[in-house]
């Protein structure tokens, strides 16, 4: 296996810490092989069978694969089609510095102890993002290595955010979809101030089913969750502009000020009007 072991030292170049490129074709690929460096590939067209660690993957555009150093890969047709892929490599210490910044303890063991590399499925608008931000890696890299060297580290964060994102300990079990897409929505103002009826509407879901799904998933009635978002919302009006506490708490969706007071400063540990002086 020695002959097929690829060097950071070799291949990777110390200026911009990474090494970009864009495979064709599964005929271009690299034989069977390991490396001492962490490799990030996303399938941009096509296709292909992943060998790794004595098993095989079907891969397909649009997945996002994720391979330690130790792990032994290549690739083959997938019958009669072929691929094209995006590659970037990393030292080592590049990606376990991003991964303790990106991530919660756990996260990275998470990622590095399976069997098998994580593959990630990325939403359309994901694998364009990383498709076209990875190729600035290129450019820079004939032009200005220092800005190949962010464009890089910042493709990284990216890239292993995704992962994180989608990241669960052995605990915890995926929401559902429609969970997820009403949390994005209750990112909205005009959603979360309207109270734990605006939920039942936006999900279709009845108030007990609600209770129980987010008992079970976030740990936390809707009531609180709204009001989480309704504080946090106030508390960053009344940071970043001039209006009083009362306007701010209107803004917000309170329509009680002493509520208002106790649940900010339940959550805060200070009252809202100490929150501008420090």
């Amino acid at each position: 296996m020695k002959e097929n072991l690829l060097r950071a030292a070799t291949l990777i170049d110390p200026q911009t810490q990474s090494n970009y490129h864009i495979v064709e074709s599964i005929k271009h690929a690299f034989p069977l092989h390991g490396h001492d460096f962490y490799e990030l590939f996303v399938i941009m067209a096509g296709r292909c069978t992943h060998l790794v660690n004595g098993e095989t993957q079907t891969l397909k555009a649009g997945e996002m694969a994720f391979i330690r150093p130790g792990d032994t890969h290549g690739y083959d047709f997938c019958g009669e089609e072929d691929c094209r892929f995006m590659n970037i490599n990393f030292y080592s210490e590049a990606v376990e510095s991003a991964m303790e910044f990106v991530g919660r303890p756990g996260f990275s063991a998470r990622l590095k102890r399976s069997k098998l590399p994580p593959i990630l499925r990325l939403a359309p608008a994901d694998a364009d993002y990383l498709t076209q931000k990875g190729g600035l890696i290129g450019v820079y890299a004939t032009i200005d290595k220092s800005k190949a060297r962010s464009a890089a580290r910042s493709w990284l964060v990216d890239a292993l955010t995704l992962y994180f994102l989608d990241d669960r300990d052995e605990n915890q079990k995926a929401m559902p979809a429609w969970l997820d897409h009403l949390l994005l929505e209750l990112q909205k103002r005009e959603n979360f101030i309207d109270g734990p009826s605006r939920l039942s509407e936006l999900s279709g879901r009845s108030a007990g089913h609600l209770n129980r799904v987010f008992n079970q998933y976030l740990q936390t009635t809707p009531t609180a969750y709204l009001n989480r978002l309704r504080l946090a919302h106030a508390r960053n009006l009344l940071l970043t502009t001039s209006l009083g506490i009362m306007e701010a708490a209107y803004e917000a969706g309170f329509d009680n000020l002493s509520h208002f007071y106790h649940l900010f400063k339940k959550q805060y540990g200070v009252a809202p009007g100490k929150i501008r002086s420090g």
